[in-house]
């Protein structure tokens, strides 16, 4: 919540031969702002209030998992006033990793509402993540594999979904209708590869509709090569 928060992170607390630690969060005000210098005050926000977090993480030898929530108050102050209609905002994410040997995978989920009120971007504009109206979720997962001590693989694929919701208000461009979900897909696939003093790194990757905005693929292709001296 990046505001002059006050935060809490526990030891590893051992439950049946996992590690378990939590995480508090606490902040008089959510907005994100840049926390003031030594001796300031950050500006006060006339839309989001106080904010609480929670994150748990367990450890169990290859397996680790971790869950992570917060909520920030939405309000609707003076002078400003320009929040209303708007509803406390909600994010969190779950998350596992393993790994056997040479190979470690991953996954994770996320879920996000911005609580706020206001008309919803059809399918062809680019939405702002905390900016937008809406619901933002995602799901992804990676595979990587050690093939020996100097070269590894892996590949990785998210699925980002924007979900305008039924009960916000539709744009004229929509003539009425509901404005239907649009998903951000990435594939990636990574590899590199050292010895001695060199190094090279390479991926490829696609990413459909950017921007969750209805748009054609875009592909990059990235090789680095490095050299110490």
């Amino acid at each position: 919540m990046d505001n002059n928060s006050i935060v809490y992170n526990s030891p590893s607390f051992d439950v049946s031969g996992a590690g378990v630690s939590f995480d508090l969060e606490f902040t008089p005000q959510g907005n994100g702002a840049s926390p003031a210098g030594d001796g300031g005050t950050t500006a006060k926000s006339d839309t989001q209030g106080m904010g609480l977090g929670l994150g748990v993480t367990v450890d169990y030898d290859a397996l680790k998992v971790g869950a992570y929530a917060n909520q920030v108050e939405a309000i609707d102050e003076a002078p400003a006033a320009t929040n209303s209609g708007a509803t406390d905002s909600f994010e969190g994410v779950v998350y596992a990793k393993y790994a056997y040997g040479p190979v470690s995978v991953g996954f994770s989920r996320s879920y996000l509402d911005s609580g706020l009120a206001g008309a919803a971007a059809d399918n062809n504009t680019v939405k702002v993540v905390r900016t937008a109206s809406g619901v933002f979720e995602m799901d992804a997962a990676s595979i990587a594999f050690n093939v020996n001590d100097n070269f590894s693989v892996s590949f990785t694929e998210t699925r980002d979904n924007y979900n305008a919701q039924e009960g916000i208000a539709l744009t004229a461009a929509t003539s009425g209708k509901r404005i239907a979900d649009v998903e951000k897909r990435t594939r990636a696939y990574q590899a590199a590869y050292s010895m001695g003093a060199m190094s090279v790194k390479a991926y490829t990757m696609d990413t459909d509709n950017i921007g969750y905005a209805v748009q054609d693929t875009h592909h990059v292709t990235e090789i680095a090569l490095g050299l110490a001296f």
